[in-house]
C-alpha cells in the first residue's frame, strides 16, 4: 500500500521539498491523506456511535476574526414582497475552518521568493479562479467522514498538576510528549485514516475579549499549538493521521519556524487542517463518558478551486 511507506523513505520526490510526498498517490492526486479514508476507517468511525449523542463542532460565523486582514461575517436580508433571502458576505478562515491544499505552499521553493504547494502547484496556478487543481471542492467530493480521537490537552495537564497552557501566546508549546502522553491516558490507539482533535483551550480565552484585548491579540497574532520538530512529523505520519483539527488557529504554536507544520501537512502531504473548532461542548461529553473516541463527519462548501471552508462538523457519540 502506499500508505505504508516509512517516514525515512520521505521525501518522495527526492528533488522537492523537505518530507514531501508529491507522487504518492498518483501525480495527479488532490486528496492527499485523505486516501486513508477507506471505507474500513469510515466503518470504525460509524462503530464508535454508542450513546446517540452529536455535538455541534462549529463556532458563529459571527465571532470576531483574530486575524486582522480577514473581513468578518456580513448578513444582509434582502426581502422580497412575500419572501426573504439572506446575502452573506465573508472570508472562509474567519471563524471554523479547514485550511485547503492552495492556502499554505512551502516558502521559498525551489528558490527564494518561490513557492510550491501540494503536488507541485505553483503560486500563479493557486491565484487564478480558473484553476480548479487542489480546491476545497474535493473536501466536499469526499466528505471528510471517519474516526476521530480528541486530544483534551488543557485537562490532562490538570490532572496531573502540571502547568496549564497559556492559549493566547506560543510560550508553553504543546510537546510531542504531551501528545503521546495524553493519547496513552485516553486508551487511544490510532489507525491509519484517523482524525486528530486537538484541544487547547484557545476558544475559551479568546470568544469573551472585548474590542481592545481583541485588537492586542490581532497585533501579536500568537497562540499555543503543536511545538514543530521532525519528530512530531514523524508521529503524525506514522499513525496514519488523516487530518488534524484544533480549537487555535493554526494548530501549530504561532509564530512559527519553517519548515513549519503547514508546510509540510498541506502542501507536502496533503493533510487537512483544521482551525477554530468549538470543542468547548465535546470535550465536556468526553469527559464525563470517559470515552475519548467518535464518529467524525464534515461537508465543507463546494467551490471548485476554493482556498478553505467552513467545516460543518459534527461529532457522533
Amino acid at each position: 500500500m502506499p500508505d505504508a511507506i516509512t517516514f525515512e523513505q520521505l521525501p518522495v520526490q527526492k528533488d522537492g521539498p523537505p518530507f514531501n510526498a508529491w507522487g504518492l498517490y498518483g501525480d495527479k492526486d488532490e486528496l492527499g491523506r485523505l486516501n486513508l479514508i477507506t471505507p474500513e476507517a469510515i466503518k470504525r468511525g460509524r462503530d464508535e456511535i454508542r450513546h446517540g449523542l452529536v455535538i455541534n463542532l462549529n463556532l458563529p460565523l459571527s465571532i470576531k476574526s483574530m486575524h486582522p486582514e480577514r473581513a468578518e461575517l456580513h448578513h444582509k436580508i434582502n426581502h422580497r414582497k412575500h419572501c426573504n433571502d439572506d446575502i452573506l458576505t465573508f472570508n472562509t478562515q474567519t471563524s471554523s475552518q479547514w485550511d485547503g491544499f492552495r492556502h499554505f505552499p512551502y516558502q521559498n521553493f525551489p528558490g527564494p521568493g518561490e513557492y510550491r504547494f501540494y503536488n507541485g502547484l505553483t503560486m500563479e496556478e493557486a491565484k487564478d479562479p480558473k484553476v480548479i487543481r487542489n480546491g476545497i471542492q474535493n473536501f466536499a467530493d469526499k466528505p471528510i467522514t471517519s474516526r476521530a480521537h480528541l486530544l483534551d490537552i488543557p485537562r490532562y495537564l490538570a490532572r496531573h498538576g502540571l502547568p496549564p497552557l497559556a492559549p493566547r501566546t506560543k510560550s508553553t508549546p504543546i510537546t510531542l510528549d504531551m501528545l503521546q502522553k495524553c493519547a496513552s491516558e485516553a486508551g487511544i490507539q490510532f489507525a491509519s485514516g484517523d482524525i486528530l482533535v486537538l484541544r487547547t483551550g484557545w476558544t475559551e480565552a479568546t470568544i469573551d475579549l472585548d474590542d481592545a484585548a481583541v485588537q492586542e491579540q490581532r497585533k501579536s497574532r500568537e497562540s499555543c499549538g503543536v511545538i514543530q520538530g521532525e519528530d512530531v512529523l514523524k508521529w503524525h505520519w506514522e499513525n496514519g493521521i488523516a487530518a488534524v483539527v484544533s480549537d487555535n488557529p493554526a494548530y501549530e504554536n504561532f509564530p512559527h519556524p519553517n519548515p513549519s507544520l503547514h508546510e509540510v501537512f498541506l502542501s507536502g502531504w496533503g493533510l487537512p487542517i483544521g482551525e477554530l473548532f468549538d470543542l468547548r461542548l465535546l470535550a465536556e461529553t468526553c469527559d464525563r463518558l470517559k470515552k475519548w473516541s467518535f464518529f467524525f463527519t464534515s461537508m465543507p462548501l463546494y467551490v471548485e478551486g476554493g482556498i478553505a471552508s467552513p467545516p460543518n462538523a459534527q461529532a457522533i457519540l
